[in-house]
């Protein structure tokens, strides 16, 4: 299996990882001089601190430059600055996830987590399934099955948000990068925990990492808040947990797998019917290192934590189909851009449903056959379905089917399935 590239440690992340990090997914940054308290490492709710002062240290970077990806191919598309940020956005770049908000950060450059990091270099090889059916405005070889990194790559290059064909290039490119990189890494090694409790490389710095990419802080259940529609305290992903008045994007921030899962679990907690896919992964990760630095067996609390974090990519999937019908529902006959036109989140929605849809062969145990995930881009097409024929009412049965099939796969609720 591959191994996540190993990057050189700078130091001035030695105290900062004494801390013990937030970090991984969606794009915010991480990295601080001034050390705020700590949780406490016997804490029975805390993640244990790390091991390593290379801990998180990559993870950090790769949610940074993905979400800065997205947002530029948004607001700002310009080749050179996109291309920098995939193969290593230089030490005064600007964060671009943080600039627009509201709360001061401690950490507002690459350089202030660490620059350098080329996700071309670390991104999954697997071919994506049926890329082969994307059209020329959507790949650089129509007819080839390509890797995420070609895909990306060849976005980057358009350097727009949208290809002719509405296919949403910011959003396959973050979320590409989130799958194929951040939940493929994590669970290769969960999964080699899980087959037989170990892994060949340092336990403790490979369980860490795993963690990292998830993107949850020490103390992910202090952020959680069911009765908000985003799980977390606030709405929020940046809280100033002490009182400081600026948000340390280490040990102060939750990262987008991590934030999924809260998410999810604030609309299922709200059905009657609940399913806590934050604290089912946090509490798994945290037992699972607690097992490691005493010697015992983790794969239980491997096992769990990949099921946790697969079973959200798959509500991923759900959420946003159940966005695209949404807005079909006002459209009557064939599908069209000018139907859809006062929808703006159909493409965006389309673009998500495509990416996590991708993601979810990343876990070679999750319980989808290829055959299954194949099917499911042919449900969802190659691109949003623009004046192809197809009606309204034809759509909405193939993303329905889509979703009844993730339902049965993984145990879902029907409430939970139409309120996700």
């Amino acid at each position: 299996m591959q191994r996540s590239i190993q990057l050189p440690t700078r130091a001035f992340l030695l105290p900062l990882l004494a801390l013990g990090l937030v970090l991984a997914g969606c794009d915010s940054s991480g990295s601080s001089n001034t050390a705020d308290p700590e949780p406490p490492s016997n804490a029975p709710d805390v993640y244990p601190a790390p091991t390593s002062e290379a801990s998180y240290a990559e993870e950090i970077a790769i949610n940074l430059q993905s979400a800065g990806l997205g947002i530029r191919l948004e607001s700002d598309p310009s080749p050179g600055i996109l291309q920098s940020i995939y193969t290593g956005p230089a030490a005064d770049q600007s964060i671009r996830r943080i600039s627009g908000l509201s709360q001061t950060f401690k950490q507002t450059t690459y350089g202030d987590i660490q620059s350098g990091v080329d996700l071309s270099a670390a991104l999954s090889t697997d071919l994506l399934l049926r890329s082969d059916q994307l059209e020329a405005p959507d790949t650089d070889a129509p007819g080839t099955l390509r890797t995420a990194d070609q895909l990306i790559s060849y976005y980057l290059e358009q350097a727009t948000e949208t290809s002719s064909n509405g296919v949403d290039f910011s959003q396959l490119s973050e979320k590409g990068v989130a799958g194929a990189l951040s939940f493929y890494e994590g669970a290769e090694i969960l999964n080699d925990f899980a087959d037989d409790g170990s892994v060949a490389s340092d336990p403790a710095e490979a369980w860490n990492e795993a963690f990292g990419h998830f993107g949850a802080p020490r103390d992910f259940t202090a952020f959680l808040d069911y009765t908000d529609p985003e799980g977390l305290v606030g709405g929020s992903s940046f809280q100033d947990r002490n009182g400081d008045n600026v948000v340390d994007l280490v040990s102060e921030a939750v990262y987008i797998w991590a934030g999924y899962t809260a998410e999810r679990a604030a609309v299922a907690e709200g059905t009657g019917t609940p399913n806590d896919f934050a604290r089912r992964a946090f509490e798994a990760f945290r037992q699972g290192r607690v097992d490691i630095d005493n010697g015992t067996d983790p794969s239980d609390h491997a096992a769990a934590a990949l099921d946790a974090w697969d079973a959200t990519v798959a509500v991923n999937v759900i959420h946003y189909i159940n966005g695209m019908q949404s807005a079909l529902d006002a459209v009557e006959g064939e599908i069209t851009t000018e139907k859809l036109a006062d929808s703006a989140g159909f493409q965006d929605s389309w673009g998500e449903t495509k990416a996590f849809a991708w993601t979810l062969q990343f876990n070679e145990t999750g319980p989808l056959s290829d055959a299954q995930l194949k099917t499911i881009h042919d449900r969802i097409g190659n691109d949003p379905p623009y004046s192809e024929g197809m009606s309204a009412s034809e759509y909405t049965a193939e993303l329905t089917t889509v979703k009844e099939t993730l339902r049965d796969a993984y145990g879902f609720a029907p409430s939970n399935v139409e309120a996700w």
